[in-house]
Parts: C-alpha cells; structure tokens; sequence
C-alpha cells in the first residue's frame, strides 16, 4: 500500500513539475537588450521610459568606444538572440544596423538619422528632430502675424530642411526666408542684411550655426530687432530665446516601449513601419523676452493655450 501510495505522489508531483514548467516557459517575457553609445543622462532618461512600457525582460548595454569592441560587443548581443535590440545614439544605432540582420531593431537619439544608413527590413526608430512643421505651426499659432521666418543655415548640411519647410509654409500663409552661411564668422554679416526682412528667426541643429558663439548672435539679433526667436533648447530659452520645442527622452523611451511592444507580440515587421516622429515635446518659454517683443501678456497667454491644446509639459524662464 505505501508502495502505492508513493508511486502515486511521485507521478503527481512530476506531473506538477511538467504542467509547471511548460506554464513558466509559457509566461517567460522575451528579452529586449538596449545598447546604448554612451551613458548621458539623455539615454537613461529614455531607457526609463522604454522599461515602463516595454513588456520584456530588458537587459542594458552600454557600447565601448573603440570601433573594433563595439564590433565585438555587438556580435555577443546577436548570441543572445533577443526579440529586439533597442539602440540608442549613432554608433549603436549604426553597429547594430551593420552587425543584426536577423534581429528586429529600434533606433532612437540619432540626431538626422537619415545620414546614417539605417534604412533595412528589420529596423525602424523614433527620430530626434523633426521636418519644422511642429515649429512652424507653433509660430503661426502664437504669433499669426509674424509672416516670414528667417532661417541661418548652411546650405551645404541643411538644403532638404529648408525645402521641407518651405513646402510647409506655402500651405500655411508663411514665407521662408533662408538666410545661407557658410562658416560661423560669417553669421554676423548675414544677420545684418536681414534687418527688416523677416518677422521671426527659427533655429535648427546645422553643422555650420548650431554653436555657442552663432548662437548667441541669434539672440542679440532677435531681441535687438524684437523678433520671436524659437530656439533648439531650454537652455536656449533660458538665454533669451522665446520659445523651444525639444523631444522629450522619457516620453522618446515610452514610444520606443510601445512601438518594441507591436513588434515583438503582434508580430508587426520593423521594416514596414516608418521612422515616426517624437509624440512628446517639452516647450519652454522666456516670459522676460515675450515682455521686450511688446506683448508679453497676451503673446505668454497664446504660448499656454497652446501647449495645453497640444499637450505639451511648460517650462518657464523669467
């Protein structure tokens, strides 16, 4: 009897083991790695928002520098064969692209990524700037009746930017004014000769203007001619620019979460998604400068009522 008893319990208790099993490996979470380029503050701000989204077991990388044990710190992610690798900034982005042919990947921080190459069946990403168009409508929206918006750029780097913006703006009652540059000390005289020309200056992240010294330029030249100026930062703003729109990372990581998500359990395939776009920006705005355009209040007041219809976070300077 106790034999029986015994064979009993031991082929209940292996069958437990058995239905067990199969329901741990049922309900295992497939696993995402995130290879970052390096550790900025950015990247972990957007690696928080992919872990709150993301349904994966996610493990974190953060690449080396040297070309060669990046090469190699990539291959060992491949023997790990995750349902999708997340990289973030150009070098992972390029790595993985180069090296992962046979695994979903994820892009995101790759500033102008169409200069990268990424294109592929299995990649797809979240830019980090965008075609002007948010900028834009945000200008028309505010201040409706500043027209012509100046851009500094550097043709060289920048021509398709400025023929997307100009696209935009003939579908939307503004004129783009380019204002070309080929070198910073240049930015000075160029400036000069727009006085009177435009009604408002844009900044974007060229090669030739995007510095500290054309930067600051921008902001005399703007407050001396009482000019909205939308700059690239928050730091910008807190400058003296009026106004910024930029990503922000944690809602970058979220995206990623959710777009990681369709791809890994409803099979959706990465090379048929486009590249999106950020869903969230951080506006922020110089109460100070929207005073010395001479209209502080109200133009402020337009500022909030947009945000709020958009959605976007407020930071104010003053």
């Amino acid at each position: 009897m106790n034999k029986v008893v015994t064979s009993v319990l031991a082929f209940a208790l292996a069958l437990g083991c058995a239905v067990g099993g199969e329901a741990a490996a049922a309900g295992a979470r497939p696993k995402v790695v995130i290879a970052k380029s390096s550790n900025f503050s950015a990247y972990a701000s957007v690696v928080a928002g992919f872990s709150a989204e993301a349904h994966a077991e996610i493990e974190e990388i953060t690449l080396p520098e040297s070309a060669q044990a990046i090469e190699k710190a990539v291959e060992e992610i491949g023997k790990k064969h995750p349902a999708l690798v997340l990289a973030i900034g150009p070098s992972a982005a390029t790595a993985a692209r180069r090296q992962l042919s046979d695994v979903p990947i994820l892009f995101t921080m790759v500033p102008y990524y169409e200069r990268y190459g990424l294109e592929a069946a299995n990649v797809t990403g979240i830019a980090l700037t965008n075609d002007l168009s948010v900028e834009l409508a945000t200008l028309a929206a505010v201040a409706p009746d500043r027209r012509r918006v100046g851009i500094l750029h550097d043709p060289r780097y920048s021509r398709a930017l400025i023929d997307e913006a100009r696209a935009y703006a003939d579908g939307h009652d503004l004129v783009i004014v380019p204002l070309e540059t080929d070198s910073p000390q240049k930015a000075a005289k160029v400036l000069a000769g727009a006085r009177g020309k435009v009604d408002a200056l844009l900044m974007i992240a060229d090669k030739t203007v995007a510095n500290a010294a054309v930067v600051r330029k921008l902001i005399e030249f703007a407050q001396d001619q009482r000019i909205p100026l939308v700059g690239l930062s928050a730091s910008q703003v807190k400058e003296g620019a009026l106004l910024s729109l930029s990503p922000s990372y944690t809602g970058i990581g979220q995206q990623a979460g959710r777009l990681a998500n369709r791809i890994i359990h409803e099979k959706v395939d990465p090379g048929a998604l486009a590249v999106a776009q950020p869903e969230t920006l951080d506006l922020a705005v110089n109460l100070t400068t929207a005073k010395k355009l001479g209209a502080g209040c109200d133009l402020a007041l337009e500022i909030f009522k947009f945000a709020a219809r958009r959605g976007y976070p407020v930071k104010v300077f003053e």
